[in-house]
């Protein structure tokens, strides 16, 4: 037997629906296959770029959050009037910055997060819109995982903020190596498989 032989082929996308987010903590699955768990990049000290290509149907007419690491938070959400990104530092100070930004529905966007020493630079569609510095190292987690389409999980039942959401790619750089690819077209065992063949699975909550 071929291994992945039960891959099935889906539409390049991964459509979530409200209430319904999905996760990537892989070494909660498979730990001792990995070498970087890519759920862990926000967590990293060094440089990395996590790009995710995301649209969505319905206009935003509240917070809605496209994705977040826990359980210290680093994380984006969508609003009717922008975005706020936040990020908690080693000393447990949690930081929000709002930025302006008219977000249209059924548009495609390229979301990149991009991060340089003690500099974090986002890009919407390859144009810079901010750029943070940051005041001390990024908190650290032994148990980091990246909820996609909500802010913590359903069973704890706060800051939720779920969001429909379609994705069509997430990518993860660490350093200047892609350790985690995820296209959607690739399922195995209802988790999209990565494509670098490093198990970083996204799956259903």
């Amino acid at each position: 037997m071929k291994p992945f032989q039960n891959l099935k082929n889906y539409t390049t996308m991964l459509k979530i629906q409200e209430g319904e987010p999905w996760v990537m903590w892989p070494d909660k699955l498979v730990g001792n296959f990995i070498d970087y768990p890519a759920n862990k990049i926000f967590d990293y000290d060094g440089d990395y770029e996590f790009t995710i290509d995301f649209e969505f149907e319905r206009p935003i007419l509240k917070k809605q959050t496209l994705f977040s690491k826990l359980p210290s938070y680093f994380g984006f959400d969508l609003e009717p009037n922008g975005f706020t990104f936040i990020y908690t530092e080693e000393d447990n100070n949690t930081e929000y910055v709002s930025v302006n930004y008219q977000w249209q529905h059924k548009e495609r966007y390229k979301l990149k997060i991009l991060k340089r020493s003690f500099e974090i630079f986002i890009y919407i569609d390859d144009i810079l819109i901010m750029t943070e510095f940051l005041k001390t190292k990024l908190k650290v987690d032994d148990i980091s995982h990246i909820i996609f389409g909500a802010g913590n999980f359903p069973k704890n039942g706060f800051n939720l903020n779920y969001f429909s959401v379609i994705l069509h790619s997430v990518k993860i750089i660490k350093d200047s190596e892609l350790i985690s690819d995820h296209e959607f077209n690739k399922f195995i065992h209802n988790k999209s498989f990565d494509l670098t063949n490093n198990c970083n699975f996204i799956y259903k909550i």
